[in-house]
């Protein structure tokens, strides 16, 4: 009874800063003391203490001219240690060049979490001037990009229940919210092997994507390709996603994949 009083301290600690830590993200790279105390619901106090004992190990910095704080250096060894461990980023680097040569576009390697979101972990942005930017570590949801709906698509039937169940919430007025509307976008991904997300996570951004299989059979991870709308419409995204698929053919046959029949 004692140890355990003794650890709840401990790990009250530990959640509270790693809510400080979640609280960044692509749309908020600094924030200030006051900002973080309003995002994790935690006082200034607590909030500057925990900051500081963070610094300390490098996984905050603060900027020096704003005063405000910023992810550390020091998470990046850590970043890339869990991606070694995965090393799927390394196999699959080559042909995300090759389909960014292809594409001119955006093009990323994502997985599905425990919570049923989209992570970007790999990617290549385009050097067109008008483009999408694929943040490294970005979670979507899972029902309104193209990398979320193929990999749900072949999800065995009890973990796709289980991500149906949730709240399938608007981005756009083109957002699928309904289980129903899903359902059968998820069956005609099964039919072409690749999924198209128009405008569903951002007005203006076009997508598709295709999965990555493992050795066991089991969809890994999904190779997506991204941009305006302007530019990847009609004909052009059906070209795109049957490259995406292919390009998700080689990947899946070089980590092990056989295909059935």
């Amino acid at each position: 009874m004692k140890d355990q009083q003794e650890q709840a301290p401990i790990t009250r600690t530990i959640s509270r800063a790693m809510a400080i830590l979640q609280a960044f993200d692509e749309t908020q790279l600094e924030l200030g003391v006051t900002e973080l105390s309003q995002l994790t619901g935690l006082d200034k106090s607590t909030v500057y203490r925990l900051l500081n004992a963070l610094q300390q190990g490098g996984l905050i910095a603060q900027n020096v001219v704003t005063a405000k704080y910023h992810l550390g250096f020091g998470l990046l060894p850590l970043a890339g240690l869990a991606l070694q461990n995965l090393d799927l980023p390394r196999i699959v680097r080559p042909y995300l060049e090759e389909l960014a040569e292809i594409s001119k576009e955006t093009v990323s390697l994502s997985l599905l979490n425990d919570d049923g979101r989209v992570v970007n972990i790999e990617g290549i942005n385009s050097s067109r001037r008008v483009r999408n930017v694929g943040w490294i570590g970005r979670e979507m949801p899972a029902h309104a990009v193209s990398g979320g709906k193929v990999m749900m698509a072949f999800l065995p039937g009890e973990r796709l229940e289980r991500l149906l169940a949730g709240d399938l919430k608007a981005q756009t007025e083109n957002t699928i919210t309904t289980r129903e509307g899903l359902l059968r976008e998820l069956e005609e991904i099964r039919k072409v092997g690749y999924a198209i997300a128009r405008e569903e996570l951002e007005i203006g951004l076009n997508a598709v994507a295709a999965p990555i299989w493992d050795h066991e059979g089991t969809v890994a991870a999904a190779l997506s390709v991204s941009g305006p709308s302007f530019r990847l419409s009609g004909e052009r995204l059906v070209e795109l996603g049957r490259a995406t698929k292919l390009a998700g053919d080689r990947i899946s046959r070089q980590i092990g994949y056989t295909p059935k029949g």
